[in-house]
């Protein structure tokens, strides 16, 4: 009787522990990202228009993987066009420009990872 409450305990104690595992973790997510949404300093009129972009990509991104690499291509060019001309009206000129040193930097370290993988 008593190893079966030992055990009991024990379960309960490791559940326990796997909820504050969770609770203690950070947010999933690019530090880097989240540094340059900080500093681009977004008024409360840009904060909402920037989130519809972001999640207009994700959901571009989602409907790419189900794309060939030829269809990407195709479907890709027109969208990031439309998505670089809007941030063009949602940003100032100093964000715009901190945007596009962001995402140069995110362009040299997806090549580079692409480097190491082959």
């Amino acid at each position: 009787m008593n190893k079966i409450w030992i055990l009991m305990l024990a379960v309960v104690l490791s559940f326990n522990a796997q909820a504050a595992d969770k609770k203690g973790k950070k947010a999933k997510g690019n530090p880097a990202y989240t540094k340059l949404i900080a500093e681009l300093k977004l008024t409360k009129e840009q904060r909402p228009k920037f989130q519809a972009l972001q999640k207009e990509q994700k959901a571009f991104a989602a409907e790419q993987k189900k794309r060939s690499a030829e269809e990407k291509k195709e479907a890709g060019k027109p969208f990031w066009k439309a998505r670089n001309a809007k941030l063009k009206e949602l940003f100032t000129e100093a964000q715009l420009t901190q945007w596009k040193a962001f995402q140069s930097k995110q362009k040299v370290a997806r090549e580079k990872k692409a480097q190491e993988k082959k």
